[in-house]
């Protein structure tokens, strides 16, 4: 497997390779994503240098696009300039896992209350969370959880094939939705958790996955379309969560769960059944991507009350 970074020289400099990257120019360290399943200690960089520098492994000295690199532990290369002047980088593999790591960096409290910014952010201590988190690493998975201090970078979802997005109640800048599309681009398995919008009616990461959630909805989902998520589902409850408001605008869409008939989306949040507001809306689903699937509900209090099959089925979904 070949491998292209620019070695940064200065802080001004700026790589571009085909996977998943980050780059610390104050500790001088690269790290770059290989596909789970690849040999890491047979890669080939390709590499580019400012003129007048050569790069040297070991003492050896290393050839763009030739050179065979063992990057199963941190490796240092050395950058040595016309007069002798020296630099040193260290350059690491991340193998892509089926690891998980909850973003719950914008959450508005389903996940981390009864903790804040003010106490901190310990997946340790109780969160409403935590249950959930825990069962995942008693099935066997690492699990990392983001705080609601966390903004988000390339470098938080390094090694993670799997992800877990809980709430979306604070905005999301530019920047960390660019971080979405190139996991999305470079593949992943993701579980998209809303919430209801009666406060924050707006879902920036929603938006980019074309997913348009709106209103409060309320009851349980009693219909459900043949998949390994749904299989022996009769009902789930649904708490307190939004409705599904495109489904059949967007055709990466496919819906697989649908509330009651008495059930409706509150889209004026009057507490009324409204004319205009649509009975037994689709309010999860399933989106296909080249390289990525993800699976999205539009509410994440059921989370709390941990019910089964639908966990075991999604867990057995994500590590397909």
């Amino acid at each position: 497997m070949e491998v292209l970074f620019h070695f940064p020289l200065t802080a001004r400099q700026y790589f571009q390779l085909p996977s998943t990257m980050a780059i610390n120019n104050e500790k001088q360290e690269i790290k770059f994503e290989v596909e789970t399943g690849v040999d890491v200690t047979k890669l080939v960089p390709q590499f580019e240098v400012m003129e007048g520098y050569t790069v040297y492994l070991n003492g050896e000295k290393q050839v763009s696009g030739i050179s065979t690199v063992d990057f199963s532990q941190t490796v240092k290369y050395v950058l040595e300039d016309q007069e002798n002047s020296k630099g040193e980088w260290s350059v690491c593999a991340v193998p892509l896992s089926k690891r998980i790591v909850i973003d719950a960096s914008h959450d508005g409290g389903v996940w981390w209350a009864p903790q804040s910014v003010l106490t901190g952010f310990d997946t340790a201590k109780y969160h409403q969370g935590k249950v959930f988190a825990d069962l995942l690493r008693q099935k066997g998975f690492k699990v990392d959880e983001l705080g609601r201090d966390c903004k988000l970078k390339e470098e938080h979802f390094f090694g993670y094939y799997i992800v877990i997005r809980v709430n979306g109640f604070q905005t999301y800048t530019q920047d960390e939705l660019d971080v979405y599309t190139k996991l999305v681009k470079r593949g992943m398995n993701m579980v998209f958790f809303t919430d209801h919008k009666k406060y924050d009616y707006r879902d920036e990461l929603g938006d980019l996955l074309g997913l348009n959630f709106a209103g409060v909805a309320r009851g349980k989902v009693t219909k459900f379309a043949p998949h390994t998520i749904t299989q022996n589902l009769t009902t789930l409850d649904y708490g307190a969560g939004s409705a599904l408001m495109n489904a059949d605008q967007n055709p990466d869409i496919e819906v697989l769960g649908w509330l009651g008939e008495n059930d409706y989306a509150d889209l004026n949040m009057n507490g009324i059944k409204d004319e205009a507001e649509p009975s037994a809306p689709p309010v999860m689903g399933i989106l296909n991507y080249p390289k990525s699937k993800v699976f999205f509900i539009g509410d994440a209090n059921g989370l709390q009350f941990m019910p089964q099959p639908f966990i075991d089925n999604l867990l057995k979904w994500l590590k397909e």
